[in-house]
């Protein structure tokens, strides 16, 4: 487990190495959003949320799908090719136990594109996205070497916050 904040960011460097030679041809295409990590219990969850709590951070909790998840503003960014990443995903067990403890995801948006319009263009680079249906909505996904999920959604997590959760 995690002891500190710096601990958790050094941790997700093998992810964010992998995702740059992954995103290397696909220059400006598209924007880092979040770092997705899936927690094994929700005592690792509750435990990370913690280590990010302070008096100057912004976190959001919801329930999606019948768990927590937090929406936690970095105290500093996590670097990669598609540019900074400010926020982690910080997701509790499944209610049905099957969710192991890693990073999951990276997620990115178009630049200057239709969601539609950068699956078909990176089709063309010999990259193919899933489609794939979640409970709360659907994405385009593509699965690294190492099982890390490239997650493509139409817009910025926290605009998607703001517009359906904080009305």
């Amino acid at each position: 487990m995690f002891e500190t904040v710096e601990a958790f960011i050094r941790a997700t460097e093998p992810c964010v190495n992998e995702f740059n030679r992954w995103a290397h041809n696909l220059r400006f295409a598209a924007v880092a959003d979040h770092l997705g990590y899936k927690c094994v219990s929700s005592h690792e969850f509750e435990h990370i949320r913690h280590l990010f709590e302070r008096a100057d951070s912004f976190m959001y909790q919801s329930f999606i799908s019948g768990r927590r998840v937090a929406i936690i503003k970095l105290p500093f960014a996590v670097h990669t090719y598609f540019g900074d990443i400010w926020y982690l995903e910080l997701s509790d067990q499944k209610p049905d136990g099957s969710q192991y403890g890693r990073f999951d995801h990276i997620e990115i948006y178009p630049a200057f594109f239709t969601m539609e319009n950068m699956v078909e263009l990176v089709k063309r680079n010999g990259i193919y996205f899933t489609p794939s249906n979640h409970a709360h909505h659907n994405t385009f996904d593509v699965l690294l070497e190492h099982g890390l999920k490239v997650r493509l959604e139409p817009e910025p997590l926290i605009k998607k916050i703001i517009r359906d959760e904080m009305k």
